[in-house]
């Protein structure tokens, strides 16, 4: 009975053994999974922070890019202002000089009218000196002309 209680006491050992190498061979197959995910998890966050850095500096990248497209804007309205500046004042200067021009083109129109006037008057004048065919009629046509200019006034 010594024999069968030993073997019992044995068996049982070799149970306890067997169960606990069981729990310690699951606890070490838990740990190295908790190993790999704990590794992979580090890779993902490493890989992860890659990609938030990289996000980052695209957006950064971008934030310059619209900054130096609000100035270069800025600039063009600017220069489009001062351009519409310069050309109200050729558009001024224009109509400035086109008014000259015309006024000169009346003085022109009104001098030649006048030299006209003059060219007439003066072939009236030479006219009225030829209708005298003789000193005498002139002395007699004026005289008449003063006698009654005298009854008048």
């Amino acid at each position: 009975a010594n024999g069968l209680a030993e073997e019992t006491l044995k068996e049982g050992s070799r149970l306890k053994m067997s169960k606990e190498a069981n729990i310690l061979q699951a606890e070490a197959a838990a740990k190295m999974n908790q190993l790999r995910l704990d590794h992979q998890t580090t890779e993902e966050r490493a890989m992860l922070q890659t990609k938030l850095e990289e996000e980052q500096k695209a957006r950064l990248d971008m934030e310059n890019d619209r900054e130096d497209l609000r100035r270069k804007l800025a600039a063009m309205e600017e220069q489009l202002v001062i351009g519409g500046e310069i050309a109200n004042n050729a558009a001024k200067h224009e109509a400035a000089l086109r008014l000259a021009n015309q006024e000169l083109i009346a003085k022109r129109e009104a001098e030649l009218a006048l030299t006209r006037k003059l060219n007439e008057h003066e072939e009236e004048k030479f006219n009225l000196e030829e209708k005298y065919s003789s000193l005498t009629d002139e002395v007699a046509s004026k005289t008449k002309k003063l006698k009654k200019l005298y009854h008048k006034y």
